[in-house]
């Protein structure tokens, strides 16, 4: 019999890693007595939430201390931060030499950036009021007012210690959207501020503000307000547009026979066979923990945050469709092994070892028969081994969501039977840039048949080690890093209008449909978009039907949650909003390039570069964004961007 659940709390309201579906021979992506605590979401309309409520959690009254545990990797860092924290300087020097050209200094150990880890001229005394040109970190510094001396003489430098860009250095904010957990001052423990009561808005910039004032910076969203277009075009003539097609038109099919392993529908029908659009979906988070790294009660209600972030931009995107009832649990569930003995091939797995034991774990608590998804939640720095080498840096997730004959080994099964839908997100998303709120949204999308936009042959199986023969000109594939279902971790995380019109997120008149033959016989026309992330009414995307089994869309974009980091392409002379164009070639399978940017003439790729241009961010990032006056001619039609304010104004020409 399962324990009951207590404490009703209603709260109002992205490493591409995606085979959990795969076939036998496919390769898959990238206890104590207790209680869990029931939460239940209020579904939300079309607008996004105007507050947020954290999660709460119930935590025991003592705690034993976490464990620091070192691995037998060479230069593995286990849970060290700063030089104190490990045995010698050769394992230092070993730690740094290895992980510096994927990570940085994380763990502040060459702080002169000499190339010398931990030597004499690392020492953070000789830091504070110091011009040096080193990227120092908050951990560096014995007090607030020492990091604010050393900031002032550093400004190209301070990203580590003024990661929101406010002048401050190693505010409660900076501290929040440090690598992991807070690292100045030592031991605190707190969760960033979080606000934002309001109506409704009315305009994109009243919608922008909105989400600002909410805004969590725990979660990995960009920590300054980019300001939007507004206004409306004054002299230009808008040029009529023909009649549109039917919309079903525009559903495009998928070739008979071009699903890969028989699974994920890049077009049309999409086969809703796990979880609905229009569902309520009964979440259960169950965070796991290890006698030799054990979990904090005390970060429980930062890891269920981002599972709301998760809750919060689906019933968002659904315009209302889909709703969720979480289950937040209120302790960590401990397994019976070591940590050291969940390894996994890949840096994202199905380790069902793993997911079974967290399911044993949990199972007196939970009747598995009334939850449609499991999230599991990981401690800080938990070092699970993955990938080519082995490496708990390289962990991304583990994560399941499709049907296997009877006796897979993939398959985890809880008293109540089988437990179809899991997900976990590791150690690599632990980064202030990698938040791991959207990697939820990826792996999720995928229990509702969405597939995935890269190309699975450039998937990073051995994490940031790159091998001649996984080699390709673009980040992950044609459609590149423009939105979550193509690059969990890069600048875009929301969902492309292809995405959204396959959920059927999108309605008929959101959509405006022609042919190819209607454009080329009726010539120049003009329409208004509205960006996918702003919630007001028109039109969301153009669809040309070139084809029996392809199209053109069009669609406009705005810096604005969950698309927000977009703003970093201002760094590289880009207005960062605008519209993005994409050819849909539906002979293609999940994980074969179905989407294909167009970029406007004269762009190519540019190298992205993060915080003040010291850290590499995506190297050869498709140059996409059409800003106004930009044009591209594909298939003989033209497309250009008028006006960008409240909404864009394209013009289709043939």
């Amino acid at each position: 019999m399962k324990r009951g659940v207590v404490g009703v709390l209603v709260l109002s309201m992205f490493v591409s890693a995606c085979s959990g579906g795969t076939t036998d021979t496919a390769a898959p992506e990238v206890p104590a007595t207790t209680e869990t605590t029931a939460t239940t979401a209020v579904p939300t309309t079309t607008q996004p939430p105007a507050t947020t409520a954290t999660p709460t959690t119930v935590a025991p009254t003592t705690t034993a201390a976490p464990t620091t545990t070192t691995l037998e990797i060479p230069g593995d860092p286990g849970n060290y931060l700063d030089c104190e924290n490990f045995p010698s300087a050769a394992h230092a020097q070993d730690w740094f030499d290895w992980y510096y050209p994927y990570y940085g200094d994380v763990a502040g150990l060459d702080r002169n950036g000499d190339g010398i880890a931990c030597d004499p001229g690392d020492d953070r005394d000789h830091t504070a009021g110091i011009k040096n040109g080193v990227v120092a970190g908050c951990g560096w510094f014995d007090s607030q007012q020492q990091a604010q001396e050393w900031l002032e003489a550093n400004h190209d430098f301070g990203e580590g210690v003024d990661f929101n860009d406010d002048g401050i250095a190693c505010s409660v904010l900076d501290n929040c959207c440090s690598w992991g957990t807070p690292m100045w001052p030592p031991g605190k423990s707190f969760s960033c501020p979080v606000s934002g009561e309001g109506s409704a808005p009315t305009t994109a910039t009243q919608y922008t503000l909105r989400w600002w004032a909410a805004a969590d910076f725990c979660n990995g969203a960009l920590p300054t307000a980019y300001p939007l277009p507004t206004g409306q075009p004054v002299d230009l003539e808008m040029l009529t547009a023909p009649e549109e097609s039917d919309e079903e038109l525009c559903r495009i099919p998928q070739l008979p026979g071009s699903r890969t392993g028989g699974y994920h529908s890049t077009a049309f029908p999409v086969a809703f066979d796990n979880l609905l659009p229009d569902q309520n979906v009964r979440l259960a988070t169950i965070p796991i923990d290890w006698d030799d790294h054990e979990g904090n009660p005390a970060n429980l209600p930062v890891k269920h945050k981002q599972v709301q972030i998760l809750i919060d931009f689906y019933e968002t995107a659904s315009q209302g469709s889909l709703t969720f009832t979480p289950t937040f649990a209120n302790r960590w569930y401990r397994l019976p092994e070591s940590v050291s003995d969940y390894p996994q091939q890949q840096i994202s797995d199905f380790n069902p070892k793993l997911a079974q034991h967290g399911i044993d774990a949990a199972d007196s608590d939970i009747d598995f028969s009334q939850i449609d998804m499991v999230v599991f939640i990981f401690p800080v720095a938990s070092p699970i081994i993955a990938g080519v080498p082995p490496s708990p840096m390289e962990h991304a997730s583990i994560q399941h969501f499709s049907a296997y004959s009877p006796g897979d080994e993939r398959m985890v099964f809880s008293d109540e039977g089988w437990v179809r839908n899991y997900i976990g997100g590791g150690m690599y998303f632990e980064h202030p840039l990698r938040p791991v709120w959207s990697y939820y949204i990826h792996e999720a999308a995928h229990m509702w048949d969405i597939p995935d936009w890269y190309i699975h042959e450039a998937n990073a199986i051995f994490g940031s080690q790159q091998v001649p023969e996984v080699d390709f000109d673009w980040d992950g594939g044609p459609l590149n890093v423009w939105g979550v279902m193509s690059a969990q971790d890069g600048p875009s995380r929301t969902f492309v209008a292809w995405t959204r019109w396959l959920f059927g997120w999108l309605d008929d008149d959101q959509v405006d449909c022609y042919t190819i033959e209607q454009v080329q016989q009726h010539g120049s026309f003009d329409t208004e978009l509205v960006a996918l992330d702003i919630y007001e009414p028109g039109t969301k995307a153009i669809i040309i039907r070139t084809g029996d089994y392809s199209g053109l869309l069009i669609e406009s974009r705005r810096p604005v949650f969950p698309d927000d980091y977009i703003a970093i392409w201002e760094t590289v002379g880009r207005d960062p909003y605008g519209l993005i164009v994409y050819e849909i070639d539906a002979t293609k399978g999940d994980g074969d390039g179905t989407l294909s940017l167009v970029t406007p003439d004269g762009h190519d790729f540019k190298d992205l570069l993060r915080s003040g241009g010291t850290d590499r961010y995506h190297l050869k990032t498709i140059d996409a964004l059409f800003n106004v006056g930009n044009t591209a001619t594909v298939q003989g039609i033209e497309i250009e961007l008028l006006f960008t304010g409240d909404r864009d104004i394209v013009r289709i020409s043939k």
